[in-house]
């Protein structure tokens, strides 16, 4: 299990190998990264480190509008990979000030004791993004460390990159998130009561209040999903939107349908991996209509996910 650190300040200091990035997704150019981290910490005896931050910098600057992974889920995902460390830094005001030189000096070298520094090759850092891998490859070997710079990943003929994923993820467009990821993109949050409406039409839905409120949602509409609950994976049927058909004005809600289950979960967490959208969230001239579509929601989502299997760890 990986050591979890707050600040860089409380690091013991131990020579290290560290890999330094946002690290938003865990998705396959940074499992990429992770790979060389790991590689190379036990080729040459180093401590291997992950150098985050408890806030995105592009949360911080405006440059997203939401998060692909909480920093719960990117513990989990750094834990898998099998490093020593994971570093969740404050992206504090004096940090955004912080000068290229500085951040390599004060920190790389002085706090982390980085031996060797892994990051990706369009790598920015320091105040105002100024530095990039030139500078930092110059700066660490004049104090006899190196730098390796890993390629960006290729898929669908693009440079796998946090951004895109988000792209696909508001467009719903899971399949291609999933690609980019190297799985299925989740959610996770606690089972609340609501209005009991499904129940009434013959779906009962489970409310899922999502803790984080920068976690992205995909986009309104409906999906078939797998969701872990109580340590059981069911299939279900999600919609994310406004429900027009039965609240006019509703504010924006994660309802699931699993399917062949009926105990009873509220204040349960559950966990929706999103496997495919099945269609657009669209308002219906009655709630007999509505049903009427839900039933074909329900029949082509049991046709994409199969039965269900045991969850497959990731490998990295």
């Amino acid at each position: 299990m990986s050591s979890i650190y707050l600040s860089s300040s409380e690091v013991p200091g131990i020579a290290s190998a560290v890999a330094v990035g946002a690290f938003d997704g865990f998705h396959v150019g940074h499992q990429r990264i992770l790979q060389e981290l790991v590689d190379t910490g036990h080729r040459e005896c180093l401590a291997t480190v992950i150098y985050t931050f408890r806030r995105n910098p592009k949360l911080t600057t405006g440059g997203i509008d939401g998060l692909l992974t909480t920093n719960s889920e990117r513990v989990a995902y750094a834990g898998k990979t099998g490093v020593d460390s994971i570093v969740l830094e404050d992206f504090s005001a004096r940090f955004q000030g912080l000068p290229a030189e500085a951040f390599v000096r004060e920190i790389l070298l002085g706090r982390l004791n980085a031996h060797v520094v892994v990051v990706g090759r369009d790598f920015h850092f320091g105040k105002d993004r100024a530095g990039d891998v030139e500078t930092m490859s110059r700066m660490l070997g004049e104090e006899g460390r190196r730098l390796i710079t890993v390629a960006p990943v290729m898929l669908d003929g693009a440079v796998c990159s946090s951004s895109i994923i988000r792209k696909a993820i508001v467009e719903g467009d899971m399949q291609r998130a999933a690609r980019f990821l190297g799985r299925l993109y989740s959610i996770e949050g606690v089972i609340v009561t609501g209005n009991h409406l499904g129940g009434r039409l013959g779906f009962p839905t489970a409310n899922v209040e999502i803790p984080d409120p920068v976690k992205l949602l995909p986009g309104n509409g409906v999906y078939a999903v797998r969701a872990e609950v109580d340590r059981s994976i069911v299939n279900g049927v999600c919609n994310i939107g406004v429900r027009p058909t039965i609240v006019a004005g509703s504010r924006r809600t994660v309802e699931v349908h699993l399917l062949d289950f009926d105990r009873n979960v509220y204040g349960h967490l559950v966990s929706v991996e999103f496997v495919a959208r099945l269609r657009e969230e669209v308002h219906f001239a009655s709630p007999a209509a509505l049903v009427k579509q839900i039933s074909r929601d329900v029949l082509k989502a049991r046709l994409i996910l199969g039965p269900v299997l045991e969850r497959r760890e990731a490998t990295w």
